[in-house]
């Protein structure tokens, strides 16, 4: 019985395969807690879900538990890539597991790869991590009580607006995981920057041009040619004109 108790502990022993710096396999795997120690470089995922419709992303705050950066909001969903792995398989499962949900293969649209090199815990805990960093689109927001929490992982899970999370890593708000916003984790919010904030200049040009099919005007001869009924139609044409330029400046 002694021996069937150590065989179930060490097939709970998830091991990593390790890396050269430059994010290469080396063909060694190692326990997770040894690759930590040790430094060795290895893959993770980082999965964030945001919302369309709401501009948000959703955060997890690490259990309290954790070993690295407990009690902290973070990214939707993370995790290492098991040893034999794929990115794609760990990043459904890590969801699956961690919020209780689940998304298909093509949902997931990868941006990046990010390298993290920290160290943590008085030096006890080295990390030395690529993480493919995915983003899952939703339209509209999933009701927070709709995520089952794994609690050994998260506590709680809110969301955000991106540039609020933003604004708190470039200010290093000490309730969040640490990341580098003006460095290469920016990448996330210029991609979310570039496809979702508003083009002033296009916005203004529609708008011009839908002022033009409201209130066409065509101003031809002297005024003083214009008949009596002619005269009094412009002038509520001009302004008719002057409130739809106002209504205009206001959504400008």
């Amino acid at each position: 019985m002694v021996g069937m108790g150590t065989a179930a502990r060490e097939v709970q022993v998830e091991y990593l395969d390790v890396l050269t710096k430059a994010g290469a396999h080396t063909g060694v795997s190692k326990p997770r807690s040894l690759v930590h120690k040790e430094g060795d470089y290895h893959r993770a995922v980082h999965v964030w879900i945001y919302v369309e419709s709401t501009g948000q992303l959703l955060l997890q705050k690490r259990a309290d538990c954790k070993e690295s950066w407990p009690g902290l909001w973070d990214i939707s969903s993370a995790g290492h890539i098991a040893a034999g792995d794929t990115s794609l398989i760990t990043a459904r499962r890590e969801l699956q597991e961690e919020l209780g949900i689940n998304f298909p293969d093509d949902a997931f649209e990868i941006l990046f790869v990010y390298l993290q090199e920290c160290v943590i815990n008085d030096g006890t805990y080295i990390n030395n991590e690529y993480n493919d960093v995915y983003l899952v689109t939703i339209f509209e927001p999933l009701p927070l009580e709709a995520f089952s929490l794994q609690e050994s992982e998260v506590s709680d899970v809110k969301y955000i607006a991106w540039r609020d999370y933003e604004e708190a890593l470039r200010t290093n708000n000490s309730a969040y995981v640490p990341f580098d916003a003006d460095g290469q984790y920016g990448l996330l919010f210029k991609t979310l920057r570039r496809r979702y904030e508003p083009d002033v200049k296009v916005q203004i040009n529609s708008l011009q041009n839908q002022l033009g099919r409201y209130v066409p005007v065509l101003l031809e001869g002297e005024l003083a040619e214009l008949s009596a009924g002619d005269t009094l139609a412009l002038s509520y044409t001009i302004q008719a004109a002057e409130i739809l330029e106002r209504l205009f400046l206001e959504q400008v």
